[in-house]
């Protein structure tokens, strides 16, 4: 996650070829998706904050996060020299140090959460299963990174085939509709049962049947576009006249999903109940028509205002270390706020400061970690 440096690309991508030093663009879409994710975790695991309409609207953009993050992945590895040696290497350090912050997670977690360890489920939970004693889902995110790593050989050898990258594409469009669609069949259920009064049945739930990829499919189709971010681009720049024409329309294709998905969060809230997310938010076609449009927009980046250039890349650099340690940062930041009687509910400029500082200092503290012996393995992906 925070290996910025493009090796070669392949022959037949050498258009594609960019400078070695690390890309402003993506190290600024990571930035935004950790300050997103660490924002809802944020708004679940402290309470902090109140349940209206902007707080729901700010959080409802936090949903493309994820995706951002599954984005930046692919394109950085679809779009590099493959060796088959350093990829192995580079799954069994993700395993190992998975492992490391697992079993470094728990009893701190469990502290902070004034929870007993439940030892029984401590197997399943370190091969992959949940636990949930304490709120350890959150390493969900790597599990399914490993599982794109697992198969991405396959997946690196057709793409740098010109024909194989063609057949790829329609691979994942055909894998993003069996995914996409089940999601948007619910959401049409749902909407024409609360309207008609009667039960509407979900016909295209069958479809998910052919899906072969299981949970994680939709990490793939994520993964896949922004493999493919190059080409996107290309497709976008023959249709339009200048770059300008491009860029607006792609910033009001994203401000167009964000004020869907925040419609249907309304929707959900009423009918369901649902606070500050929605429900399978990452398998909704919005989403992921907005994680194209944003990623899109972060790849033209080539330069960060000076006054944030060190910021935005010591945050893009260490999000790998950010994100195994926020949530007890987060936990730490509640339970000061509650012990000092600070405020039980805050405006959300003053909650989003408090993201901000989290963030910081996770970096801090990994930037500190990856310099440090023997620990600098725990922070370096």
């Amino acid at each position: 996650m925070n290996d910025l440096r493009r090796a070669a690309p392949p022959e037949h991508a050498a258009r594609h070829r960019v400078h070695k030093d690390r890309i402003a663009g993506l190290d600024l879409a990571k930035s935004l998706a950790i300050f997103l994710v660490i924002f809802v975790h944020y708004i679940f695991y402290t309470g902090f904050v109140s349940d209206t309409v902007l707080n729901n609207l700010a959080s409802t953009f936090s949903v493309v996060g994820v995706p951002l993050f599954f984005a930046v992945n692919g394109y950085l590895l679809m779009n590099s020299r493959f060796s088959a040696n350093k990829h192995l290497h580079k799954i069994l350090r993700m395993v190992f140090i998975l492992l490391a912050w697992k079993i470094i997670s728990l009893p701190i977690l469990s502290a902070l959460m004034r929870k007993r360890i439940d030892w029984k489920l401590v197997p399943q939970y370190l091969l992959g299963g949940s636990y949930d004693v304490v709120p350890l889902g959150y390493f969900w995110f790597i599990n399914a990174l490993l599982a794109i790593y697992i198969v991405f050989p396959i997946l690196k050898t057709v793409y740098d085939d010109p024909h194989g990258k063609r057949y790829l594409a329609y691979v994942t469009i055909v894998l993003g509709a069996l995914i996409f669609v089940v999601t948007l069949g619910d959401n049409a259920k749902d909407i024409l049962s609360s309207y008609s009064g009667h039960q509407v049945p979900q016909v295209l739930a069958s479809i998910s049947q052919y899906n072969m990829l299981g949970d994680y499919g939709y990490a793939l189709v994520y993964f896949v576009a922004g493999g493919y971010g190059h080409d996107i681009a290309a497709w976008l720049s023959r249709h339009f006249a200048s770059a300008r024409a491009k860029n607006i329309c792609l910033a009001l294709v994203a401000l167009l999903a964000w004020g869907l998905l925040f419609t249907l969060q309304r929707f959900q809230a009423r009918t369901k109940g649902i606070s500050f997310d929605i429900e399978s938010g990452y398998q909704n076609v919005v989403t992921l028509i907005l994680a194209i449009a944003l990623f899109q927009l972060f790849i033209q980046v080539r330069k960060v205002p000076s006054g944030l250039s060190a910021i935005v890349t010591a945050i893009g650099s260490n999000t790998l270390g950010i994100y195994y340690l926020h949530l007890m940062l987060i936990l730490v930041v509640r339970d000061l706020v509650l012990h000092f009687h600070l405020f039980y509910k805050a405006p959300m400029l003053i909650n989003l400061v408090l993201v901000a500082a989290i963030v910081l200092i996770a970096a801090f503290i990994s930037w500190v970690g990856g310099k440090t012996p023997f620990f600098r393995h725990l922070f370096i992906g």
